[in-house]
């Protein structure tokens, strides 16, 4: 059968009538979206649809096991729990802690009960988690032993899961022992507020992303709607006896990201409900680990930052694992380099994807996967059909053409309600037709989205505008260098000039001049870094995956005035 092209294939599952049909909607606001007609109304709806495969393993944790089931019915104990407690509807609950079975069955607990989710950053240090806790007006607190050091005189409501000795703090278990596992009578409608993550902020305090269960299950049916067009569409590339053959191991994923972040929470968990695939929990990054239980548990899909794709495609014994299931290897957070893609196609059995999105917008942005990622390897993809829109905006929200260089606007009905409790911070995102502005920089071609770098971040050096983005795949080409991030830093005469901070596991066999002649014939002279220190170690990084460019600006700077 010939293959259709992709907007024909969204045309068929969203026509009236069908599944994924939508509509245009007007909020209360006078924006218009367009939304599914056919998506559940909240998230207690939408986990309901995880009875379509109750009993089979569904959560896996070192040594224990989950079914759907088994999760749910903690996670309805949960929700009675805390509404026995005393917690009313719309009332914040936060959690922090590393990712573990707790977070997800009170994760859902908190939906069921119409609670507000604040997950909190759990790299951070207590001053930091006290300002979310009072940012965010949460009632109660529920950590990890680690995550609750430094908070005992905290005035708060705390629960500790996995208590690592004989705590003072109370158990979670024992909190929900006796709590009713029927669900709670609460009426949750799709507008009323559902969780509030923190932006993974470089520099002083982030601010709180609030969104609405039907802001996150606008991400959910449109990825859904994005992966069965390209199961359709590679069902119908086979052959009549290929289609007779099935799937040789169920759908699983690595979840190998922080379910404080979009990509852990959206991507990893979220998706797993709707589609019956099981999770495979990391509490940490172990390339090694990750390996085993890649071939152990016969993964089929990786979700996470770029990093780890890469780790894993650089680990020297990965030969040694049979790593045949994979078939995804998607991620998000941060680019690849055009060389990184290519080598995880040549070299691993699974095919490499990369999404585009962010905490303001529910992860839902663009996607890039299959042929379309091997022809633009530099894009972050299209924007995800059919209620997802991409632009391209200058500083005073004018749209641009195709091709010209300004701001990434995203319009959705998975956008964020706004910044908890800064209506101000709100306003400077948003326009009054619904578009949020990113603050990445980019260009569209061909409906390809381009980021070329944060709109802060953009090195002008003596008038010429560079693309850290650009520099650092040129740099990474380098068989030598594992980690590479290029920001500028303030200079006298040029305004700012170019660094390169690498991080290499043979420092010894390359230096700032070897880099240098390196690049001498991929990029122009202005372009090549004039300051380049190399590592031995990892870059350092924020919460989402991406390198903390600020922190080693202000190294750099410091180290070059001594």
């Amino acid at each position: 059968m010939m293959s259709k092209e992709i907007h024909d294939y969204v045309n068929d599952f969203t026509a009236t009538g069908q599944l994924f049909e939508f509509a245009e909607r007007t909020n209360s606001n006078g924006i218009t979206y367009r939304e599914f007609v056919n998506a559940p109304k909240n998230l207690k709806d939408y986990f309901e649809l995880g009875y379509l495969h109750p009993e089979t393993d569904w959560l896996v944790f070192n040594e224990e096991r989950y079914t759907f089931k088994e999760i749910h019915q903690r996670a309805k104990k949960t929700a009675n729990a805390l509404l026995d407690s005393g917690l009313k509807k719309g009332d914040r609950v936060a959690v922090c802690m590393a990712n573990n079975p707790e977070y997800i069955i009170i994760y859902m607990g908190c939906m069921l009960a119409g609670l507000v989710l604040v997950p909190l950053n759990s790299w951070w240090v207590p001053k930091e988690v006290i300002y979310g806790l009072k940012n965010s007006g949460s009632k109660i607190l529920i950590a990890d032993f680690k995550r609750l050091q430094g908070l005992e005189g905290l005035d708060i409501v705390k629960l500790i899961v996995r208590p690592e000795d004989n705590s003072k703090f109370d158990n979670f278990n024992d909190f929900i022992a006796d709590a009713s596992d029927e669900s709670p009578e609460i009426e949750i409608a799709a507008d009323d507020h559902a969780t509030i993550f923190y932006t993974s902020g470089s520099t002083g305090y982030p601010k709180g992303v609030l969104s609405s269960h039907r802001n996150i299950l606008a991400t959910l049916i449109s990825w859904a709607l994005f992966f069965t067009i390209r199961t359709q569409m590679a069902n119908d590339s086979k052959s009549d006896d290929q289609l007779d053959a099935s799937d040789k191991n169920a759908p699983s994923i690595l979840h190998c990201v922080p379910l404080f972040h979009v990509t852990g929470s959206h991507a990893g968990f979220l998706m797993s409900v709707l589609s019956g695939r099981k999770m495979v929990l990391m509490s940490k990054w172990d390339v090694g680990l990750a390996l085993e239980l890649i071939q152990n548990e016969k993964i089929t899909a990786i979700t996470g930052v770029p990093t780890q794709t890469w780790d894993i495609l650089n680990h020297p014994e990965k030969d040694k694992y049979d790593l045949s299931s994979l078939v995804d290897l998607s991620g998000g957070g941060a680019p690849r380099p055009p060389e990184h893609v290519k080598r995880l196609n040549d070299e691993m059995e699974g095919k490499p994807s990369i999404g585009y999105g962010l905490s303001e917008t529910n992860a839902l942005g663009t996607l890039n996967a299959g042929d379309d990622y091997l022809k633009h390897p530099s894009s972050c993809g299209r924007a995800v059909p059919p209620v997802t829109d991409v632009a391209i905006v200058d500083q005073d929200w004018n749209f641009l053409n195709e091709g010209d260089h300004g701001e990434v606007v995203i319009k959705s009905p998975a956008n964020m309600i706004g910044y908890w409790d800064n209506p101000d911070a709100t306003d400077e995102v948003f326009n009054d037709e619904g578009w949020f502005k990113t603050g990445d920089l980019g260009y569209m071609k061909d409906d390809f989205l381009f980021i070329v770098d944060r709109v802060k971040d953009l090195v002008i050096r003596g008038g010429e505008n560079i693309s850290c983005i650009e520099v650092e795949s040129a740099i990474a080409e380098h068989q030598a260098v594992r980690e590479v991030a290029v920001f500028g830093i303030p200079d006298e005469r040029l305004g700012e000039v170019l660094c390169a901070a690498i991080y290499s596991e043979n420092s010894n066999l390359i230096d700032d001049q070897a880099i240098k002649g390196f690049l001498a014939d991929k990029l122009a002279a202005f372009q090549i870094p004039e300051h380049i220190i190399i590592f031995d170690k990892a870059l350092p990084k924020i919460a989402s995956g991406k390198f903390s460019k600020p922190e080693m600006r202000d190294n750099f700077v410091t180290s070059l005035k001594k």
